[in-house]
């Protein structure tokens, strides 16, 4: 059949359908958006005006087939002749609707996902378009109607083929083919370009060869001990694709392994410093350990050996602390220090005998200090006394306390004296009686000598 007998059989709603083509020619794929829509509406209204012309002028242009008998012809039955002018319209109508769902179905690009049967309906339109040229409209019109009804089934199976095209692409996209996964979400993106679903999947296609070459260097990586290199890798690939299951799962062993190892470290680092005597380098590095396995045993137990460590030290300083302090002979010191000992560990001996001793010396050296300060109270009997009680008690001083043996010296010195009498001449007007304090009443008397 003619373009123009094509044309003939009456053109389509302009401005709903491309323009009338041979049914066997592959259209181009339509453009998407109003530019392309208004190409078609113009198009399809030329197409109409010249089926119109088509029909009036082509059956006068058909010619006679060669070899018949003009008067055959004449004589053909009355029957006959109104068939064809039938069939022949039966014929462009039925290209007709295979133009309109042709159209229709080339918006949706069913070049791209309607194989076989858009391939199938384009050869049934071609025998048409023969079968029609060579005036057998009634085979012409089979074949048109054959075409129409694949098309048709087309339509119909587009929900099939869309869901087809999805389950297949992401099964291959699970699967690892990324060429076969997005040639189907393609297709099925074909049909519905804003599936969200498929949109998502072959982004994820797109980038599946990048995704497995980082994986793969992460394995390499991993089977050579590289972890920080195998680690690098997986999250590049993850970077790429969030969703890909064996990448994370790769690089939370890896992550694993990487936590197993630094905590190693840190407490190896952390109980050699403690033996070492390093604390601040042991806190450190037990904090570290602490971050990655917050609940372990093991660091429990060195943070316990550092607490201990720590008022070890302590201890050690405040002791060194008193003990200079009793060197000097300074109790008040000394016994400042043993109590803040005692603070860091209530159950440290060497603090509470410290400072029981600091307190006793402390005791001691105030008493001498009361005689040494007033020694006019030794000329009393009863300090006197007490004075030499004192001397008594104290004995000798260590040779580790020479302030305590001056003080010692000095005393027994102050009561030696006071123990020798001094005689002493005394004068009066003989009148006058004369009371010496704590010693005697003498009355009256002109001149006398005591012993005092």
């Amino acid at each position: 059949m003619s373009s123009a007998d094509r044309n003939s059989a009456g053109g389509p709603d302009p401005g709903l359908h491309p323009p009338l083509r041979p049914p066997g020619q592959q259209p181009a794929s339509p453009a998407r958006g109003a530019p392309g829509r208004r190409r078609v509406g113009i198009a399809l209204a030329v197409v109409l005006l010249l089926g119109l012309l088509v029909v009036l002028v082509l059956p006068r242009l058909v010619p006679v087939p060669t070899g018949v008998d003009d008067a055959v012809v004449g004589k053909a039955p009355s029957a006959a002749g109104s068939a064809a002018p039938a069939a022949r319209a039966a014929a462009e109508q039925g290209l007709q609707q295979y133009l309109q769902l042709q159209a229709r179905l080339e918006l949706d690009r069913a070049p791209v996902w309607g194989a076989p049967l858009w391939e199938e309906a384009a050869v049934l339109a071609a025998n048409g378009d023969r079968r029609f040229g060579e005036r057998r409209f009634a085979a012409a019109a089979r074949s048109y109607g054959d075409a129409l009804q694949r098309l048709q089934q087309l339509e119909d199976r587009k929900p099939q083929i869309f869901t087809k095209a999805l389950d297949a692409g992401l099964v291959a996209l699970e699967e690892n083919q990324p060429d076969s996964a997005q040639q189907q979400l393609e297709l099925a993106l074909a049909i519905d370009p804003q599936h969200e679903v498929a949109v998502h999947a072959l982004a994820r296609a797109e980038v599946r060869r990048r995704v497995l070459a980082q994986v793969a260097a992460g394995e390499t990586a991993e089977r050579n001990e590289d972890l920080e290199a195998a680690a690098a890798g997986y999250t590049a690939a993850l970077e790429l694709d969030s969703e890909y299951q064996p990448a994370r799962d790769r690089l939370q062993r890896v992550t694993a392994q990487l936590a197993d190892r630094r905590f190693r470290d840190a407490m190896s680092q952390a109980l050699g410093a403690l033996d070492e005597g390093r604390l601040d380098a042991a806190g450190r590095a037990l904090e570290t350990a602490a971050q990655i396995r917050p609940e372990s045993t093991a660091v429990r137990d060195a943070r316990l050996r550092l607490v201990q460590a720590r008022q070890q030290t302590e201890l050690s300083r405040l002791r060194g602390r008193a003990e200079a302090a009793v060197r000097d002979e300074d109790w008040q010191a000394a016994a400042g220090w043993y109590r803040k000992a005692l603070q860091v560990d209530a159950e440290a001996g060497f603090a509470r005998n410290g400072l029981q001793q600091s307190e006793a010396r402390l005791q001691l050296h105030r008493q001498f200090d009361r005689y040494l300060e007033a020694p006019q109270r030794l000329y009393s009997e009863q300090p006197l006394a007490n004075a030499e009680k004192l001397l008594k008690a104290a004995g000798t001083a260590p040779a580790t306390e020479p302030r305590l043996a001056n003080k010692i010296q000095k005393l027994a010195q102050l009561v030696t004296a006071a123990r020798v009498p001094v005689q002493v001449r005394l004068r009066s007007d003989g009148e006058t009686e004369v009371v010496v304090y704590h010693v005697a009443r003498l009355g009256r008397f002109v001149e006398r000598q005591l012993a005092l």
